[in-house]
Formats: C-alpha cells, sequence, structure tokens
C-alpha cells in the first residue's frame, strides 16, 4: 500500500489530541454589551444566561483547524486535554494550570485561549472560515487585505472570520487574571484585544481616476477572553465577550461576497498546507501535491477525504495498515487518528468555484466533519482510496 504522506512529518505541527469521547465543560459566561449576545445563548427575558458550555470534542477540532493553519513547521507536541482538566463538568484545570513557571504558563494560556475562543466564534456565532492573519498588509485575494493603522502600535488581531454574508475581525486571550471580572471595567487582556481590532483596517483594492486605492471596509470585531480557572489557587473560570468594530465605509453585500470567499478561500489554503496537501511555489506559490483518498466507515455520503495519520509521537509517515497495527499497540487505539479534508471542498477551492459551508456532523461516535469539511476520525475507521494527483 502507498503512503499517507510523501517524506517524514515528525516536526510538522504542534497537536493537541484528547481521548476520543471528552467531557462537556462549563464557565461563566460575560458579553459587553449584552445585546451581542447571540440568541439562543439568552435566557427567557432577554439577558444573556450565565454558563456558557462548551463540548470538548468541538474544541478539540478546533485546535486542529487551528495548529494546522497556524503552526505546519512546529515542534510536534502532545497534550491530553483531558488530563488536564478537574474531574467534573466545570472548565477548571488542574493545580495551577498548564506549564511551570510564568513564560510557560503564559504560552499555553495564549495557545489554550485560540483554542476556545476559536470554538466560540465557530459554535454560537455560526463562523465557519478563519484566516490566520500573518503580519502587516495581510492579504487575503490581490483586492482585498487587513493592514495595521497608521502610528498603531499593537499587534495585528488572530483572524478575519467569515459565514456567508458576514465578517468579523477575531481576537483571542488566555488569561490567568485574578479578581473579580466586573469590578473595575472591563480585564487588561480584553482592553488589548479591543486595540488590536481596532487598530487594523480592512481594506479593498479600488481603482479611481488617480490610480488604485485601498479604501477601509467596516467590519465587526470579536475580543474573546478565557480567564482559566483553577484548581490550586480555587479561581472560577469564565469566558469574557466584547465586539468592537473596524473603520471605514460599510461594505455592499457585493464586496461583502467577494470579502468572505477570499477568507474562505484563505482558509482552505492555510489548511491544505498544514495537511501537506501543497506546498510553497509554482506560479501561484502552490505546488499540488499527490494525495491518498480515504472514506470514513458508516459515512452514507461516501465521501473522499485527503490529509494525513497523527499518533501519539505526532503526525507519521504511515501507510493504513501500518497506522492500524500502531493503534493495536496503545492502551487507547483511538489516539491515531486521520485528519483530513474533504475532496469536494479541496477540488471546489483548486478549480476557482464559490466555496460554501456544510453541516458539521458525526460519522458513528468519534468521527467529527467541520462545517469546513475538516474530518477528525479514529484510522479504525478510514478506508483507503488509492492516490490522486492533480484535479482528476
Amino acid at each position: 500500500m502507498g503512503r499517507l504522506q510523501r517524506g517524514g512529518r515528525a516536526d510538522r505541527a504542534f497537536i493537541l489530541i484528547g481521548p476520543p469521547t471528552m467531557s462537556t465543560r462549563s464557565q461563566r459566561y460575560i458579553v459587553d454589551p449584552p445585546s451581542a449576545c447571540p440568541v439562543h445563548l439568552r435566557m427567557p427575558g432577554g439577558r444573556p444566561i450565565s454558563q456558557i458550555s462548551f463540548d470538548m470534542d468541538d474544541v478539540a477540532r478546533c485546535a486542529w483547524n487551528e495548529i494546522l493553519q497556524t503552526a505546519p513547521r512546529a515542534t510536534s507536541l502532545f497534550a491530553f486535554l483531558e488530563d488536564l482538566l478537574e474531574p467534573g463538568s466545570d472548565l477548571v484545570w488542574r493545580e495551577q494550570g498548564p506549564g511551570r513557571g510564568t513564560e510557560m504558563r503564559r504560552a499555553f494560556s495564549a495557545l489554550f485561549g485560540r483554542f476556545f475562543a476559536r470554538a466560540y466564534l465557530q459554535l454560537n456565532h455560526d463562523f465557519v472560515w478563519f484566516a490566520a492573519i500573518d503580519g502587516d498588509n495581510f492579504h487575503l485575494s490581490p483586492n482585498w487585505r487587513v493592514s495595521r493603522k497608521p502610528h498603531s502600535l499593537t499587534e495585528m488581531p488572530d483572524w478575519i472570520c467569515a459565514r456567508p454574508g458576514e465578517l468579523a475581525i477575531g481576537e483571542a486571550k488566555g488569561s490567568h487574571q485574578k479578581g473579580n471580572a466586573t469590578r473595575g471595567g472591563k480585564p487588561g487582556p480584553i482592553k488589548t484585544a479591543e486595540g488590536q481590532i481596532t487598530g487594523v483596517r480592512v481594506q479593498k483594492r479600488t481603482p479611481t481616476v488617480r490610480g488604485p486605492r485601498w479604501l477601509s471596509k467596516s467590519v465587526k470585531g470579536w475580543a474573546v477572553m478565557s480567564r482559566w480557572g483553577l484548581a490550586s489557587p480555587s479561581r472560577d473560570p469564565y469566558l469574557y465577550v466584547l465586539d468592537p468594530e473596524t473603520e471605514g465605509e460599510l461594505p455592499t453585500p457585493e464586496e461583502i461576497e467577494d470579502l468572505v470567499q477570499a477568507v474562505a478561500r484563505t482558509h482552505v489554503v492555510q489548511t491544505a498546507i498544514g495537511l501537506g496537501l501543497l506546498t510553497s511555489g509554482g506560479e501561484d506559490g502552490k505546488i499540488l501535491t499527490p494525495r491518498r483518498r480515504v472514506r470514513v466507515t458508516g459515512d452514507d455520503q461516501n465521501r473522499q477525504f485527503s490529509g494525513m495519520v497523527i499518533t501519539p509521537f505526532g503526525p507519521l509517515d504511515l501507510d493504513l495498515d501500518e497506522a492500524n497495527e500502531l493503534s493495536k499497540l496503545l492502551s487507547d487505539p483511538g489516539l491515531v487518528r486521520f485528519v483530513g479534508l474533504d475532496e469536494e471542498i479541496f477540488s471546489t477551492y483548486l478549480q476557482g468555484q464559490t466555496l460554501v459551508p456544510r453541516q458539521q456532523e458525526r460519522i458513528g461516535d468519534l468521527s467529527i466533519i467541520g462545517k469546513d469539511g475538516l474530518l477528525v476520525a479514529p484510522v479504525s475507521q478510514i478506508r483507503n482510496d488509492g492516490i490522486r494527483t492533480g484535479l482528476a
């Protein structure tokens, strides 16, 4: 049988995984202003609910997305998400939280903050595509970019997010901040996130009589902070959400659709690079690599996916027989997984056609497909379907 990937993958991703079936965890929920709260998170009287819950399976799937898009060549590191949490229903980390020492805790806090913020925006605001912003004047297409305001000293925010008809700049924060979130105004990390969002402009390249100009278009912003609950010293968790906006003219419906597609295409290409389906080079900066197609046992739609095998030792260059043999050597075979992209979505991207979201769904108890077409499944549920090269 052929290989799932060409060349080793042990240095390709920072991986966060957990048990095949995870728990649901809750924390306090604060949204500023309350009118920004999604309808389904409101009580009968219209006020935001006081507690918000996360299915940790959903958080883990968002973590796969985030790592594939932002750290495809980082060092492989495993953290078993469920094992880091206290037993029970609250989102409380064991002891003083992941990591030892201020710098390590800060690093874990920032990374996990991105996972939970992405899960919140995906699950509660229906955002499908997240383009990870990589530096100033970040181009989504030849005609759209995210640019830092002149004289702004803030860092760039994390994402520009999209769903059909809607866009937003997103910034995530993780915090070990002490104290009560409702005293003394906004928490410090939220103030920083607000400055990052309002410190950028979403711009369209527009022809004028004096030549092309970059004109700013206003989009919504979402700052999402996770204040971590700890077992020792005891500290309750909460999620704090703020909704600033960027400056500029309101985009037209046609501009919104054009920008949504630019974000969607950037999301797909970042994910495909993380999965090894594309590499840098070629006329358009990307080269399509040979990829193994697979199907999922129990998928009524019989879809094809392309991607890689992930193990407790990182992404490995294994065929499916080898991956299954490895899984049988582990105390939990479900820790050997296949992560891949829906071939139909990938082909739609390659052919330059309009990308549309899918329904998030489960296949059986253990396989999850997101609205963007990313599959996470135990390798035992995967069937080989041959090698594909090019668009055919």
